[in-house]
C-alpha cells in the first residue's frame, strides 16, 4: 500500500492506493467508493512503462487488455467497435457504458498518457489508465476519475484541486494563492 498523497492520480472518492513494481514497469491501483449494489470494485488502474523503445502507435484495446488482469464485471465482451470516445486536454479516452435500474451507470474507460502531456513517474514515458466505475448518477459522473480534471500525474507536486485531482506544478512554482 502507498499513501494517497503519493498516488499518480487523486480522484474524488479514492479510498486506498496500492503500488507495485513489475521490473521496468510500475503499477498503481486506486480503490474508489462504490455506492451501488453491483458486484465488483470501482478502481482506477494505472501502469507507467517504457514501450520497448518503440512508439506506442494508435490505441488498440486488445493490446491494452493484454497488460491487465482482464475486463472487470459487469462488462463481459468488449471490442474496439463498441468503444465510445471523448477528448479533453490530455487527449482522447475511450469508454463503454453499462446501465441498470433507473440511476446506476457503470463505465469501463481507457486512456494512454505520454510524457509530452504530463510529467510521468521517473524512468517511464507512457502511462496507461483503465477505470471501472459504477455510480448512482449520470455517465459523466462515472467518467470523472479518468478525465483531465482528476488525473494529475506528477512526481513533483501533489496539490489537490477542488475537483479531486492533482494540478501540475513546476518544481519552481510559487505556493498556490488561497
Amino acid at each position: 500500500m502507498t499513501r494517497l498523497s503519493l498516488a499518480w492520480a487523486a480522484p474524488r472518492g479514492a479510498l486506498i492506493a496500492i503500488q507495485r513494481s513489475l521490473g521496468t514497469e510500475q503499477e498503481q491501483l486506486i480503490g474508489l467508493v462504490n455506492d451501488t449494489t453491483l458486484e465488483g470494485d470501482n478502481i482506477l488502474w494505472l501502469r507507467a512503462r517504457v514501450p520497448d523503445g518503440r512508439s506506442p502507435g494508435a490505441f488498440r484495446l486488445d493490446d491494452f487488455l493484454s497488460r491487465t488482469e482482464g475486463v472487470p464485471s459487469p462488462f463481459a465482451n468488449v471490442s474496439d467497435d463498441d468503444l465510445r470516445r471523448a477528448t479533453d486536454t490530455l487527449g482522447t479516452y475511450f469508454y463503454l457504458v453499462y446501465q441498470t435500474g433507473g440511476q446506476t451507470n457503470c463505465v469501463l474507460a481507457f486512456r494512454r498518457i505520454d510524457g509530452a502531456e504530463r510529467l510521468l513517474p521517473r524512468g517511464t514515458n507512457i502511462m496507461e489508465v483503465m477505470l471501472r466505475n459504477c455510480v448512482l448518477g449520470p455517465v459523466e459522473q462515472a467518467l470523472l476519475p479518468i478525465t483531465d480534471r482528476q488525473i494529475g500525474v506528477s512526481a513533483v507536486a501533489a496539490v489537490q484541486t477542488g475537483e479531486g485531482g492533482n494540478r501540475m506544478l513546476s518544481p519552481l512554482a510559487a505556493p498556490e494563492v488561497q
